[in-house]
């Protein structure tokens, strides 16, 4: 698969799966968030080098989003896997996945950037988050993580 194939690749595959993450959320928000806190220390190893099932304990939680205008409160909408055959075997995680973030429309970031996230128990990393969307009246940002 030539760069330019895959790539046409994996932006539509976060199109489709912002899109799916989103619709399968109630659009409602769940009764109970934690806010992340400033001085959180992380538990266990860095969550950008974790794998999906760690990330699959974090789906409904609130992240904090640095962005040039202020932080951003985001809830981690939903976790895609990503089957691909032709995947080289020397990359970071065993399986890659789509992390989608929803968050209030007027509030999302551009994207297409890396932006510090924040997390009540993972503490602060950075992350790359796609070009923002709207879907269902929600602010989507996707994150793949390969």
């Amino acid at each position: 698969m030539t760069d330019s194939a895959r790539r046409r690749f994996m932006v539509g595959g976060l199109v489709v799966m912002a899109g799916a993450g989103v619709a399968g959320c109630g659009g409602g928000g769940s009764g109970s968030v934690v806010a992340p806190t400033t001085g959180a220390t992380p538990a266990g190893p860095p969550l950008t080098a974790s794998e999906a099932g760690e990330w699959d304990k974090l789906v409904g939680s609130s992240f904090l989003i640095a962005t040039p205008t202020g932080k951003v409160s985001a809830v981690l909408a939903s976790l895609e896997r990503i089957a691909d055959t032709s995947r080289p075997t020397s990359l970071g995680r065993q399986q890659p996945f789509y992390a989608v973030f929803q968050m209030e429309a007027r509030l999302a970031p551009e994207g297409g950037a890396t932006y510090q996230l924040s997390h009540a128990t993972k503490g602060n990393f950075d992350l790359f988050l796609g070009m923002s969307s709207e879907v269902q009246g929600k602010g989507v940002l996707t994150a793949l993580l390969n």
